[in-house]
């Protein structure tokens, strides 16, 4: 009777460790790639500076001004299988506080996927593709097609440099187009073109991106010269970098810990009790 009493222990021992490997391994296919996904909660507001110049058409020349710029974005339901995301940008003159949104701001709803952050066209409502945001494991070889705004398409985002911010290390990854074309101008029936170059500085392992600086000139085809009438230089700002990168560093404890150490934790434990369990079963019955 001990004996099988025994044995029992050993069996219960062993589907326990078993158990133990089964929902290790479920979580890094099917539990962990959930958690990582973008929030169902999702809101954020990023928050830039900088300089506007605009073509003074009675001059000649461009006069510049500095303006605060707010992106606020915040899931919205989602459609088809995509998650919706509103966005709203305000400009405003931070020298008279004027608003200034009516003519640089900007306002629609995103359909992101959201394992892969990637637009869906089919669903975005200006049918958008490419990311909306970096993925997550990136490193210098890397490169993406990122969604920017001032030029209305998906361009190539690479890695030019690696450098330490507030303790934590970053890529610098840059995306740049001339000339992009944008259509005519619906006053005055000109061409219209975007040239811009955005950098991007980005937490490899949660791809969260931690700063971000970008100049944009659109210009005009006057007479076979393309000239700039708006140049926007802008980055975002100190508070908004600190927010960001301890978002990152957030991210990245969830890694270590719900990527790294939990799952691969259950699964040793669990290969360690099915061999002890495997174990003593065998002896018993060698005893036996």
């Amino acid at each position: 009777m001990a004996a099988r009493n025994q044995n029992g222990k050993w069996f219960a021992i062993s589907i326990i460790g078993l158990v133990l490997v089964i929902v290790g391994t479920l979580w890094i296919t099917i539990i962990f790639p959930a958690l990582a996904q973008i929030p169902k909660g999702y809101e954020r507001t990023y928050y830039s500076d900088g300089t506007f110049s605009v073509l003074n058409s009675d001059t000649h020349s461009m006069d510049s001004f500095p303006v605060e710029i707010a992106l606020a974005q915040k899931a919205n339901g989602t459609k088809d299988g995509a998650m919706l995301i509103h966005e709203k940008s305000t400009v405003v003159n931070s020298a008279t506080g004027t608003d200034l949104s009516a003519y640089y701001g900007d306002e629609s709803t995103l359909a992101i996927e959201r394992k892969t952050l990637k637009f869906m066209p089919a669903v975005d409502e200006r049918g958008r593709t490419g990311y909306w945001a970096p993925p997550m494991g990136l490193s210098p070889a890397s490169s993406f097609a990122i969604y920017i705004d001032s030029v209305n398409e998906p361009l190539t985002a690479t890695c030019v440099k690696s450098e330490e911010l507030q303790g934590l290390k970053v890529l610098v990854f840059r995306v740049s187009a001339s000339d992009v074309s944008l259509g005519t101008n619906p006053q005055n029936g000109l061409a219209m073109y975007s040239s811009t170059t955005v950098n991007l500085t980005i937490e490899p392992k949660t791809g969260t991106v931690v700063d971000q600086t970008a100049v944009a000139t659109t210009s005009m085809d006057m007479g076979g010269n393309k000239v700039p009438v708006l140049v926007a230089n802008v980055g975002w700002t100190d508070a908004t970098v600190s927010d960001m990168v301890k978002v990152a560093k957030d991210g990245m404890g969830m890694l270590f810990w719900f990527q790294a150490v939990l799952p691969w934790l259950l699964i040793g434990l669990g290969i360690v009790l099915v061999l002890i369990g495997g174990t003593y079963l065998i002896r018993g019955k060698v005893t036996r």
